[in-house]
């Protein structure tokens, strides 16, 4: 089958997400515009959890043409009308281009002078997200928004999640109201306050799926089986988060009777930020056919992630992933090498050495895989080393818990010596793999031109130093729990095992903490070799040993 041969439908509904500091740069939007007219996607999304409240004041609770008296209405409200012909611009910008614009937000978000305008909605040191005003308030912002900026396609917006400022699903008031309403009424009638001003205006509303949990998916499907059948229902690929050993999100497919898309991160807020190169075409080449089989009619693609500055997919190999996932939303067939070569050629590099650059990067998911994953657990924090032992046992069995979404995995963190064994050979494993790999990327092969080598060499720069990194911290924070472990009693051999890893990973503190002081070195760079985070691990494992 010849490359960019369709082998299904393109799907409708083919996104590109800006999430983050690049919507706000000129520069950044038209690269990623560029970038889609040639890939074949269709929307652009401008994803922010509070943008909704920098380009609206809403008028119906704040007048832009008060005169002051110590302060404006609304605090900089000059970056509002700034924010707002920005937006304009943006949004002609992607016209032009053959894109429609989405923005996707969280709710309930607000400015503070709402507090001040409405200081009952705080009780007892939370902001009540069942007050009656909320629902008033979104309706007409939204109502604001989408007659201000009438190119803009439609909404994404997420209910449940702990990033918004206020949420039912963080659970933070105790107050009576909150008592009183089960969360899915809650969710239905916050639903209905966004639909209402969305139909009116002749636009479209999805609602994100954001789950911690199984359980906190229930209400959030009971309320959406009741919604109007034209609300889509958007959906991580993985539950949770964009984890790329975790089985597909159990929301698909569960409201086959309404649109459905599905978000796919493809920087890698959870497989190195392309900083680390990581090739995920091989997990989204099994997902895009079981997202269609489900009756998806739309994906996203993100490109960045709002907690780093300067950098998205475009900046790095990352870009493979987009280019292979942008075609199999077209409905095409496309190998690995395929999207190397359409890579190179675009770079202006000979598309003939596609086959070297593919078996490199094919290398790299199952390194990463166990890098920052420990048999498919999450114990790296966002890509970085873990800040503390006891963090990164948190993150791996609660905060980014697979256990959940994956039962037949409960007691795969429970560490008897054979356990302990086969979790440390993983990352033996890992490392002795990055190590081969950047040789293989430092040698090259013959005939292989000058610049293309030192663009991939330079690509791979950091890769083995971050394994590293991560298989000794990972081997710290293993040795100390299986020491800490409940009811057990450590040997006076495995605590002094345990002391003789840390001062490993303390050497490597050593031998990276330069970077942080080395301007040359891109700061994304830093957080992901911080040294600091090794020595505080390094120095928890300690008091464990010792304790």
């Amino acid at each position: 089958m010849q490359p960019g041969t369709p082998t299904a439908a393109p799907f409708p509904f083919r996104a590109l997400e800006l999430h983050g500091h690049a919507i706000w740069r000129r520069d950044r939007v038209a690269r990623a515009l560029q970038f889609m007219q040639a890939q074949g996607l269709n929307a652009l999304v401008l994803h922010e959890s509070d943008l909704v409240h920098q380009v609206v004041y809403p008028r119906s609770c704040f007048d832009p043409y008060a005169l002051w008296r110590d302060a404006p209405s609304r605090r900089g409200e000059n970056a509002i009308f700034n924010n707002r012909a920005y937006l304009e611009s943006v949004i002609a910008q992607a016209c032009a281009a053959g894109a429609e614009t989405w923005v996707n937000v969280k709710e309930i978000g607000f400015s503070d002078e709402v507090l001040a305008l409405r200081p009952e909605l705080f009780k007892a040191g939370a902001v009540c997200p069942t007050e009656p005003f909320w629902a008033e308030y979104i309706a007409a912002k939204t109502d604001e928004l989408l007659g201000d900026f009438p190119g803009l396609a439609g909404i994404i917006v997420s209910f449940g999640s702990q990033e918004s400022r206020a949420s039912r699903a963080q659970n933070r008031c105790r107050c009576a109201l909150c008592a009183a309403e089960p969360l899915e009424a809650w969710y239905g009638r916050i639903i209905a306050a966004m639909h209402g001003p969305v139909t009116r205006r002749g636009r479209r509303l999805a609602v994100r799926d954001f789950a911690y949990k199984p359980e906190d998916h229930r209400p959030l499907v009971a309320a959406m089986r009741r919604a109007p059948q034209e609300v889509i229902f958007c959906i991580k690929a993985m539950p949770h988060d964009f984890y790329v050993t975790f089985p597909d999100n159990p929301a698909l497919g569960v409201l086959q009777d309404r649109p459905q898309w599905v978000e796919y991160d493809c920087l890698g807020q959870f497989f190195g930020w392309g900083i680390m190169p990581c090739l995920v075409l091989d997990d989204l080449a099994g997902r895009v056919p079981r997202w269609r089989a489900q009756g998806a009619a739309g994906a996203i693609l993100r490109m960045e992630w709002e907690r780093i500055n300067d950098l998205d997919a475009l900046d790095n190999l990352a870009e493979v992933n987009l280019i292979g996932a942008a075609a199999l939303l077209r409905g095409e067939s496309c190998s690995a090498e395929t999207a190397c070569g359409r890579w190179l050629a675009a770079h202006g590099h000979d598309p003939g050495t596609a086959t070297w650059l593919t078996a490199i990067l094919q290398a790299t998911l199952p390194i990463v895989r166990a890098t920052a994953y420990t048999d498919g657990f999450v114990t790296a924090d966002n890509s970085m080393l873990p800040r503390s032992v006891a963090r990164a046992w948190w993150g791996a069995e609660t905060r980014d818990a697979l256990i959940p979404w994956a039962p037949e995995r409960n007691g795969g963190l429970d560490l008897d010596a054979e356990r302990l064994a086969d979790l440390m050979g993983e990352k033996a494993v890992a490392l002795e793999a990055a190590r081969v790999l950047s040789a293989r990327v430092r040698v090259g092969e013959p005939g292989l031109d000058p610049a293309l080598h030192a663009r991939i060499r330079d690509a791979f720069a950091w890769f083995e130093i971050w394994v590293e990194g991560h298989c000794l911290a990972s081997r710290v924070c293993l040795l100390a729990r299986h020491v800490d472990r409940p009811g057990a009693r450590a040997s006076a051999a495995t605590r002094a095992a345990l002391h003789a890893a840390a001062s490993e990973l303390e050497t490597f503190a050593d031998r990276i903490a330069p970077l942080a002081a080395d301007g040359s070195v891109p700061h994304q760079v830093v957080m992901l070799l911080d040294h600091r985070r090794a020595r505080d691990t390094a120095a928890e494992a300690r008091v464990i040993a010792d304790g």
